[in-house]
Order: structure tokens, then sequence, then C-alpha cells
């Protein structure tokens, strides 16, 4: 996880199950403060977000983000990405098998980011490809379009 400052942080978190969202979502913030693009409140941020209203965009794709009033949580960017092969109830009656958490430090960063990553889930394939992958290989083209 040492990657410069100035470049976004990817990271990946393979072969684990999760019993709830709650614990997908501590996941994904634990490798954002652990790589410094984060401070607490953001996480806390992501977790009341989900709160709020359900972050799933696809069948079965999750976008985990802080909500508004903790943007100056963010340090810089970050994407973490969560294959899920065996699925974890996100809603009552819905599973999700790809969670994506993103902080964007800056708003045209965050929309940035989130265009980016709407261009990965546009293709099909990939995230077929995606939600079943063990293996960072797996995740290599997609760690290239979301980092260009």
């Amino acid at each position: 996880m040492n990657v410069p400052a100035d470049r976004p942080l990817v990271e990946v978190i393979l072969n684990r199950s999760y019993a709830s969202r709650r614990e997908v979502i501590e996941a994904i913030g634990d490798v954002m403060l652990a790589s410094a693009a984060v401070t607490p409140p953001y996480v806390e941020g992501m977790l009341r977000k989900e709160e709020q209203a359900s972050t799933i965009v696809t069948e079965e794709v999750a976008l985990p983000h802080g909500t508004y009033d903790v943007k100056h949580a963010v340090l810089r960017n970050a994407i973490v990405i969560v294959p899920i092969p065996d699925g974890v109830e996100w809603m009552p009656g819905k599973q999700v098998r790809l969670a994506i958490g993103f902080a964007g430090a800056g708003d045209a960063e965050h929309l940035r980011m989130l265009a980016a990553v709407a261009r990965v889930l546009s293709d099909e394939q990939t995230v077929t490809r995606l939600k079943g992958a063990t293996e960072s290989h797996e995740l290599a083209d997609l760690l290239a379009e979301l980092t260009t």
C-alpha cells in the first residue's frame, strides 16, 4: 500500500467473505485509512450514506462512498475494489458481488473518478469477470482504466 501521495490509491481486496454490507464498507474504509487517503469521518460518512440510500448502481454492483458533508475528510483520490464471488446481502432481497468504494479529493476529482468507474461498469463482460475475480491479474485492465 505504499502509493505516492500524488497518485490515486487503487487497491483490491481479494478472497474474503463478508456477513454484511457494513463489513464490506468497513474493509474498504480500513484500506483507505491505512493508506492515508481519508480520515475517519469519511468512513463514518460511507456508512451513513448507505443508511440513507443504497449505493447499488447496477445488478450486483455497489459504489460505496461518503456523504457530501465529509468530503473534507478525503486527503487524496482512492478506489478500493472488492470482488465478492459468493455475494453479500446489501439490502433485503438484493445481493452485491462487486463493491467499488471511492473517495475523490474535491468535487471535480469525485466526478472524474465516478466517470472512470462508469466507463468500466458499462462493459457487461468486464463486470461479470470482476464479480468473480479471485486473483489480482484478473483486475489488471480495470486498474489501468481507473488510473488513467
